[in-house]
């Protein structure tokens, strides 16, 4: 049985993808931290410090998840981010260079910024606005000079808006959820932007697509196709919960140089087979659902 290597397993993605794993490949989890609900080999260690003799054996497939990917706190604390995301980076593909491993690396649509049009494609100009996505397309840049010079099979994942159970307090359905929760007026920055909506299990779909079919080098956009205002999920998520409590667009949560509206064009990865299965407001409902049962964890 092959062995992936999963860095950042018990974030968000990762409780997901352990599972759908776990019954087809034998699995190593490295994280800064253990969690002893998930039932695999785990090792606690930064990925800026691994090196060969960190991780035993042979691996397959390295699927690297672990990222700093809250944005205000990359802007804030750029070079921590820096460190983990760029440095960081670089040591797991030393790391399937001496294990002769493939790499699936998960970045961001963030690297594209601005967009010049729409949808977006892979190769569509890269503009990051910020400290977070230049980390990102950074960390690209090096994934794929070591395809060029050492043959690491490598792709690329560029997740547009992912969204579901166990989301970051930081990411905007979790926070409009925790809003509605708390059944108060729902307070956001822009809520007229537009954003590419894509549930989990859709991505965790696309990533072990993508376990199989690594050879390469290749970047793929994980989206919808399609686009919805902030105020639209927020109008869902209201009638889902069944709370018509009112949505607010509030001055100190603007970001600066907020972009109106990213769609992606996934037609590179659907061209493998792949395609989202979950309907936006099906997703919602689950994500709803799960914070209400768990809610003791989004407070």
């Amino acid at each position: 049985m092959k062995t992936i290597l999963v860095t950042g397993f018990n974030g968000f993605i990762g409780t997901h993808l352990i599972p759908a794993l776990a019954s087809k490949y034998a699995l190593i989890g490295l994280s800064n931290s253990k969690n002893p609900l998930i039932k695999i080999p785990q090792i606690k260690q930064n990925i800026s410090t691994i090196n060969e003799n960190s991780i035993p054996g042979k691996i397959s497939t390295i699927i690297h998840l672990a990222a700093t990917s809250d944005v205000d706190y990359c802007q804030n604390n750029p070079v921590d981010s820096s460190i983990v995301n760029i440095l960081g980076t670089q040591k797991i593909l030393e790391l399937a260079r001496k294990k002769d491993a493939n790499v699936i690396f998960l970045s961001t649509s963030h690297v594209y910024g601005n967009p010049i049009q729409i949808p977006i494609k892979e190769d569509d100009e890269k503009n990051p606005q910020s400290i977070y996505s230049a980390t990102k397309l950074s960390a690209e840049i090096i994934c794929k000079s070591y395809f060029h010079s050492y043959g690491i099979n490598t792709a690329v994942a560029r997740l547009f808006s992912v969204y579901g159970p166990n989301n970051p307090k930081h990411s905007l359905v979790a926070n409009i959820i925790k809003q509605l929760v708390v059944g108060k007026a729902i307070q956001l920055g822009n809520i007229s932007s537009k954003r590419d909506f894509l549930y989990v299990q859709d991505v965790i779909d696309a990533i072990l697509l993508l376990v199989k079919k690594n050879h390469g080098y290749a970047e793929y956009n994980i989206g919808s196709g399609t686009s919805h205002s902030v105020s639209h999920i927020c109008d869902m998520l209201k009638k889902i919960s069944g709370k018509n409590i009112s949505v607010k667009s509030v001055q100190t949560k603007l970001r600066k140089n907020d972009i109106h509206e990213v769609v992606s064009d996934p037609n590179k990865i659907k061209s493998l087979g792949w395609k989202p299965k979950i309907s936006l407001y099906d997703g919602l409902r689950f994500t709803y659902d799960w914070y209400v049962e768990n809610h003791t964890r989004i407070k």
